[in-house]
């Protein structure tokens, strides 16, 4: 959604995995910058440091629930007061130009049944929403603090096929590789369905990429270094296999 919204707008997209952000201290300042006299403290924190340059990005906080509670409130600023402070210099980066899109996947079988038993009531379905991410672990206050709600149906069966399919294109090309015509085998695709089924409902299309990256991210790699163009990706063997041109057999293979 963050990335579908900053095409649509024409702004950048900045991403935050915030399950990189749950440990106490080293976590805000990674974002927020450090305090002088402490190590980090002679550059921007990731976050202020790209709002500087980009005051109007989308901010896409992914699975916000995940990281740590001194995190969220250093948020709460920015949603309050329209600026973060950089902990290095002081400085007030204003936030009033960016958009905010949060992530979680907390309360996400009761969410579920909530935007099918009020899918023509969103006023009602917004009420329900805050109360079931109330009662996951959300903070209020930073509840209070969010415009709208957006509840989407988890991936099943052949959606997670099709995202998945897209996610290795995807791969494939920031590797700088090309894919041969029919380059997927469906089995690697009724893999990942498999995989992403056995996590549940909780698991997202972020679980579903990481699953990819650890099936195929070796075998691209390796590619590249060979100077390998154009590939197409099987299942042998119950690994993850590229053949490269026109071959016919493994040239290679995931470690």
């Amino acid at each position: 959604m963050g990335k579908t919204l900053a095409n649509a707008l024409g702004r950048k997209l900045l991403h935050f995995d915030m399950t990189q952000y749950g440990g106490a201290g080293f976590a805000a300042t990674s974002l927020f910058g450090a305090s002088k006299g402490y190590v980090g403290s002679s550059s921007y924190g990731k976050l202020t440091g790209s709002l500087r340059e980009t005051p109007d990005a989308v901010v896409l906080l992914d699975e916000f629930e995940k990281a740590h509670g001194d995190v969220h409130k250093n948020f709460l600023t920015a949603w309050n007061d329209g600026f973060i402070t950089e902990a290095s210099d002081g400085r007030q980066i204003s936030t009033t130009s960016a958009i905010f899109v949060l992530t979680t996947n907390a309360a996400v079988e009761a969410l579920a049944d909530l935007s099918r038993q009020y899918a023509r009531e969103p006023d009602e379905l917004r009420r329900a929403a805050v109360s079931a991410l109330r009662a996951a672990g959300f903070a209020p206050e930073v509840l209070n603090r969010i415009d709208r709600i957006f509840v989407f149906e988890p991936l099943a069966d052949l959606d997670i096929a099709r995202v998945a399919a897209l996610e290795i294109e995807q791969m494939i090309l920031s590797y700088g590789l090309s894919i041969r015509q029919g380059g997927i085998d469906p089995h690697i695709l009724i893999d990942l369905m498999g995989r992403q089924k056995k996590m549940g409902l909780g698991a997202s299309a972020r679980d579903l990429v990481r699953a990819i990256e650890g099936s195929v991210a070796d075998v691209l790699i390796e590619a590249r270094q060979r100077g390998i163009s154009s590939i197409a990706l099987q299942i042998q063997d119950g690994k993850v296999i590229a053949l490269a041109g026109e071959e016919t057999t493994a040239a290679l293979t995931q470690k």
